[in-house]
């Protein structure tokens, strides 16, 4: 299944709502979100997901309330020490 990496602004957020926001994420049984980084004093989330493709993605976000900065389709990514097919 294809990966993504999406960026968010989350200037607003308090902890707890990223917490929140987090969970939903994790909750979803089309997308999956395998990890999740957020930077409080920056103000933005990052997201790895699994998602069978873009347009599944995007209805995914739409519904979580996310308008990415930055969304990325990965192709490839390293594995024991070499760069392989995602």
């Amino acid at each position: 299944m294809p990966k993504y990496v999406g960026v968010y602004a989350t200037a607003c957020l308090t902890r707890g709502q990223l917490e929140e926001l987090v969970g939903k994420l994790l909750k979803d049984e089309e997308v999956t979100c395998e990890k999740a980084y957020a930077g409080i004093v920056a103000g933005v989330l990052l997201c790895l997901f699994q998602a069978p493709d873009r347009e599944t993605l995007d209805e995914f976000q739409k519904r979580m309330g996310l308008v990415p900065e930055h969304l990325w389709r990965i192709d490839l990514e390293t594995k024991d020490g070499e760069l392989v097919r995602a």
